[in-house]
């Protein structure tokens, strides 16, 4: 049978590699219209992610983010600016995953009297996004999980509609919360997680 403990998490440190961390630089860099270039991003990354520092700006580059500024160069023109990191899926073009969620987080944000699913999933959606009714249903439930979102009675909003209302100690900020997935070492002989925790984010 499979275990199961629960983690108490005090802190976590963002690591210098990855596609936010990336971004993140990229906007710095070019901040004043300068370009930027492979060198500069992994000059400010830990070591041993250059593959997948040359992946992201491939993807980047594919889905018209950033663009070379000669042919055969590993220097690079910010074309499209955006405050969130781009979530470029297997197509090459950008992923609305990640739109989905921001939609979501800015109206539980904005409906501080509570949303069903149903109102959640209409009001997060707009001309070229669509945010599915069990899309809404599964963040409802992630962030009620982690004590984000209170639940309460259905009222008169229809019977079996719970309402979740975002509690104000989690409306920490414009960014939305994200599921993570992370890979540990536990000893069952002391009953503790040995070594760091490393996790990434769920995007599925």
């Amino acid at each position: 049978m499979a275990r199961f403990v629960t983690l108490t998490v005090a802190t976590a440190r963002p690591l210098r590699f990855g596609a936010e961390y990336w971004w993140s630089c990229i906007l710095d860099l070019t901040r004043e219209g300068a370009s930027f270039s492979y060198a500069d991003l992994d000059g400010l990354s830990d070591p041993y992610h250059d593959r997948y520092l040359g992946r992201f700006l491939r993807k980047l580059e594919d889905a018209g983010f950033i663009a070379k500024v000669v042919d055969g160069s590993r220097v690079y023109t910010l074309t499209k600016r955006q405050s969130q990191v781009p979530v470029i899926g297997v197509d090459r073009k950008e992923s609305l995953v990640g739109r989905r969620l921001q939609n979501m987080w800015n109206v539980m944000r904005r409906r501080r009297s509570g949303f069903t699913v149903d109102e959640l999933a209409l009001d997060a959606s707009v001309d070229d996004l669509v945010v599915a009714r069990n899309t809404a249903k599964q963040y409802c439930l992630l962030l009620a999980r982690a004590g984000m979102l209170a639940v309460q009675a259905a009222g008169k909003r229809g019977e079996g509609r719970n309402i979740y209302v975002l509690r104000g100690s989690a409306n920490s900020g414009p960014k939305a919360p994200r599921k993570m997935r992370a890979t540990m070492v536990y000893d069952p002989n002391r009953e503790i997680i040995v070594g760091d925790v490393v996790a990434e984010e769920d995007r599925t």
